[in-house]
């Protein structure tokens, strides 16, 4: 069987830094589904938008259901279009993000895609706007409206690209690529190695101690992430 590998990605404080527009975004739509101002968001890093969203409007008292997470979905990718000048001028991509999914997508036998508490149309602005959609495979990826616990969207990720493939796809197939000690948390709770970048809130020695198979600074060292994916890799290359 040819060597196949799965390379999900992580976005905020992986591959792109929103630098504070995302927030302001959130309190956008928060406001417009709920006629409350966002006095305080609930803790983000490595949650996803549906717990995000329910946990905040827990904070200014309110209840929410499916319909109202639905809206405000739908709310925060218009407010995300409607500024993508704004979130290109403020906003960054991290360094050495383009250049690692380049190199990636040059070997036929790797797919990449995202796992992310963003909401699907919200991923695809952010990485169009930094210019590091064309090699995401997006109809394979997991989003913050598909589950509220990070290890089901790294499972959704899964089943969805053995379903694309017409093959089946073992978690020792993947790789997760994130920031946080929940990313890290999600892949070893599926079986799927970890690379963690310590380019977010949590510390390189925190991400080893959550078990990261690998703990890198950043994204600049292509060769280097490339080898490390490749070590992951149990499938047979013959």
């Amino acid at each position: 069987m040819a060597r196949r590998q799965v390379v999900l990605w992580d976005i905020d404080h992986t591959l792109v830094d929103t630098r504070g527009v995302g927030r302001e975004l959130s309190a956008q739509a928060f406001r417009a589904v709920t006629g409350r101002e966002m006095l305080r968001q609930a803790t983000v890093d490595g949650i996803t938008e549906a717990v995000i969203f329910r946990e905040t409007a827990k904070l200014h008292g309110l209840g929410t259901d499916r319909a109202d997470f639905e809206r405000f979905a739908a709310a925060l990718a218009d407010a995300h279009a409607t500024a993508a000048e704004e979130l290109r001028s403020r906003g960054l991509a991290l360094a050495g993000a383009e250049a690692v999914l380049d190199r990636l997508a040059a070997d036929p036998g790797i797919v990449q895609t995202v796992v992310t508490g963003n909401v699907r149309r919200v991923a695809e602005i952010k990485l169009a706007t930094f210019g590091l959609d064309r090699h995401i495979t997006w109809e394979v990826g997991a989003y913050g409206e598909d589950a509220d616990e990070r290890a089901d969207l790294v499972r959704a990720a899964l089943r969805r690209v053995a379903a694309y493939l017409g093959l089946p796809v073992e978690p020792r197939d993947a790789v997760v690529v994130g920031d946080t000690s929940a990313d890290v948390r999600a892949g070893r709770a599926v079986g799927v190695p970890v690379i963690a970048v310590a380019t977010g809130r949590t510390s390189a020695a925190e991400l080893r101690a959550a078990g990261a198979a690998y703990v890198v600074p950043d994204l600049t060292d292509d060769e280097q992430l490339a080898d490390m994916i490749s070590s992951l890799s149990v499938n047979d290359p013959t």
